[in-house]
């Protein structure tokens, strides 16, 4: 059913004034375990050097045909292994890869896509993973340790990690802008290594590999241990990565039949908020997301996903999620859309599912609420019932 089938909209005083979505989704009971400020001196350094040829990606709902890359032979006299065939949709909102282990890493399932890469949560053995809220007991703990450490006791970190696995489609990243990157060899595939580089607390390390030709995945790696994921351990998952058999459709739990005009769709978030934010929060249990863009961004010359790593917004940019009521600190009946501060909030009939759409003032209020006027929203516990991005996005 289409909310505004079951609800009287009506807006209501302004919300808090809080309007990223960091201050939307997650209630004061909770912390966000995410790391960013931690990261925030840990973010890839640039060096500005001139991009490389690239190709370019094919029109985003051009057709529901695909390409299919090839890597070249080996050279006369060399055996290589047999080559994965790697194909690439024309719609990008596609996951073409699967879950896979690779000594103590595990790559999860993908849940962004976006029109230049997808990107999977990854976790380490003997590492814990900051993707998910802190709850009650945790944050009194936490703030118990801070409170000895101001007291001079020596208490030991627990071993943390936040990483990811970004697999580029051709042409999407450039390798060259990668600074201070070792140029090595890894499982046959041309690579490239940086790491160690840290602000004291967090040390960041990422491995950059061509898996198809042109075509770059990419683990990034925020660890508050210096030597552990060492450059060896990094380069172990690049032999675990092949090409999903059946490159399934990222799906979402809901479709629009109104959007801005001029404003196109670049990120998605399948049981996650959209783009680094839903990996960062990848265990919360998220529904869905998407990012819309009127300036949509470059899909070549890229080193990160859109936004950076500190996932912020992109430029003449809007974005929609769907999270259980219990991760937004937003309060509106499920007879209201609640507007003000660059975002407009409903919840489903039921109460129990939080709809917002986020802008930071680049909408008006009425052009937000008539997006969630529109917004026809699926069985957010059955994923059978969702819709196709591609096609809910339009």
């Amino acid at each position: 059913m289409r909310l505004h089938e079951v609800v009287d909209l009506a807006t209501s005083d302004a919300p808090p004034d809080s309007n990223t979505v960091d201050e939307i989704v997650g209630r004061g009971r909770r912390v966000q375990r995410r790391r960013r400020a931690a990261f925030a001196g840990a973010g890839a350094a640039l060096a500005v050097v001139a991009v490389t040829a690239a190709v370019s990606v094919p029109s985003i709902f051009g057709g529901t045909g695909q390409s299919t890359v090839t890597p070249p032979a080996a050279a006369p006299g060399k055996v290589a292994a047999a080559p994965a065939n790697w194909a690439f949709p024309e719609d990008p909102f596609t996951f073409t890869f699967d879950a896979f282990d690779a000594g103590r890493w595990h790559v999860q399932a993908p849940i962004v896509t976006s029109t230049a890469y997808q990107i999977a949560s990854v976790y380490l053995d003997g590492r814990e993973s900051n993707d998910k809220a802190a709850t009650d007991e945790e944050v009194a703990a936490m703030n118990d340790k801070l409170e000895k450490r101001k007291n001079g006791e020596a208490i030991p970190e627990t071993p943390s990690i936040y990483a990811y696995l970004v697999l580029y489609r051709p042409g999407a990243f450039d390798p060259a802008k990668l600074a201070g990157a070792t140029s090595l060899t890894v499982d046959g595939k041309k690579a490239f290594q940086t790491g160690g580089d840290g602000n004291g607390a967090m040390f960041r390390r990422a491995l950059a590999w061509e898996y198809a030709p042109d075509a770059y995945a990419v683990l990034e790696s925020h660890s508050n241990e210096e030597i552990d994921p060492s450059a060896d351990e990094m380069q172990k998952i690049v032999a675990g990565l092949k090409p999903s058999s059946s490159p399934a459709k990222a799906k979402l739990p809901f479709e629009l039949d109104y959007v801005p005009a001029g404003y196109q769709p670049v990120e998605t978030g399948t049981n996650a908020m959209s783009g680094l934010n839903g990996i960062a929060s990848a265990r919360d249990g998220n529904y869905g997301g998407a990012i819309f863009s009127k300036t949509p961004p470059a899909t070549t010359g890229l080193v990160e996903p859109f936004g950076g790593a500190d996932g912020e917004d992109l430029p003449g940019s809007f974005q929609i999620f769907v999270v259980p009521q219990a991760n937004s600190n937003q309060t509106t009946g499920n007879t209201t859309i609640k507007c003000g501060n660059g975002f407009c909030t409903h919840r489903s009939p039921d109460g129990k599912t939080s709809i917002q759409v986020a802008s930071g003032g680049r909408l008006s209020d009425a052009e937000m609420t008539k997006v969630l006027k529109g917004l026809k929203l699926a069985d957010v516990k059955k994923p059978s019932t969702w819709f196709d991005a591609s096609d809910a996005l339009k």
